[in-house]
């Protein structure tokens, strides 16, 4: 059976697992904040990994191309806290199941030119994804994994305050299906106790109700992974975020579609060998927004998880005396 590093393999998926999913023009994310469990390898047979974390997101600079602007913009700033839980359980050696759900307890965008503020919470998108691993080395320490989902909404209708129908850019879900691919390569140095791997996905929004879609996107990340001391893992992340814009009624919307580039260093720290503790750090290095937007200055997150083995072990047989 296929085994690796277990601090290595929760760090990984930790790390994955605060990847932002799908975010919207303008200030907050649409939808879950995190990629989930979709970004990683596969689980050993009969094993479950239950994961909870939390990502704070805050927003204040306007982006118009590859140029900071302060020119008629609506926004002071925007931010959003975000809880969930994922689960990912190993049916064979090879095929992995995994779903996620969340829940925004605030998005929220304070306006400049006007005393108002608009806020939205409430059941992000959830999501389920199978997951082959295609080719597997456990002595060269070589995974190429790829899989596919689906997204789901708890609701099809945009989120009401008060009667008024919120803005979609602090809307908690998409309100629309969707479907993903992805595809995960990892190498392992075990003399060097370091590993790098690249996660690959991309992500096709349907339309909802009202005939809006949301942007395709597109995340390729690089990541190298290194032991520092005993128990503790450090990770460093490149990410790159392509977005197309989004459509209303089959038109483009203007202030919608981005490329933006981040760096994520990450810390992981394993507690009695059974729980496991992340925290990194979500860094833009590089943007370009079509039209203008608010665009992300910083996001952090922090993790817990923790596998479960359901493996039935076989009882002692009872000592003839």
């Amino acid at each position: 059976m296929y085994r690796t590093n277990p601090l290595l393999t929760h760090s990984f998926f930790l790390l994955i697992l605060f990847l932002p999913e799908r975010m919207a023009s303008q200030c907050c994310s649409t939808g879950s904040p995190v990629g989930a469990s979709v970004y990683v390898g596969v689980l050993n047979k009969y094993h479950l990994r239950a994961i909870t974390y939390y990502r704070y997101n805050y927003s204040d600079t306007y982006y118009q191309d590859d140029r900071k602007t302060t020119e008629d913009v609506p926004l002071q700033y925007s931010n959003y806290n975000f809880i969930g839980i994922a689960l990912a359980y190993g049916i064979t050696r090879r095929l992995t199941v995994e779903t996620d759900a969340g829940y925004f307890i605030n998005k929220t965008q304070v306006f400049k030119t006007i005393d108002y503020t608009e806020k939205g919470y409430g059941l992000a998108t959830g999501g389920i994804t199978l997951k082959y691993g295609f080719f597997i080395n456990p002595m060269k320490q070589i995974e190429i994994t790829g899989g596919a989902g689906f997204r789901y909404p708890f609701s099809l209708k945009p989120q009401m305050v008060d009667g008024v129908q919120l803005s979609r850019d602090v809307q908690p879900s998409t309100n629309a299906f969707g479907a993903s691919g992805m595809l995960f390569l990892n190498k392992g140095f075990p003399s060097i106790t370091m590993r790098i791997f690249s996660i690959n996905r991309y992500d096709y929004n349907f339309t909802d109700q009202n005939d809006y879609q949301y942007g395709s996107i597109l995340l390729n990340s690089l990541f190298v992974a290194k032991t520092v001391l005993k128990n503790l893992l450090a990770l460093l992340q490149l990410r790159s975020e392509y977005r197309t814009p989004d459509k209303d009624h089959g038109e483009k919307r203007i202030n919608s579609g981005n490329y933006l580039l981040l760096m994520s260093p990450q810390l992981t720290y394993a507690i009695a060998g059974k729980w496991n503790v992340s925290v990194l750090v979500d860094i833009p290095v590089y943007k370009n927004y079509q039209g203008k937007q608010l665009t992300p200055k910083y996001s952090v997150a922090v993790s817990l998880t923790r596998d479960f083995s359901l493996v039935k072990r076989p009882k002692n047989p009872v000592s003839d005396h």
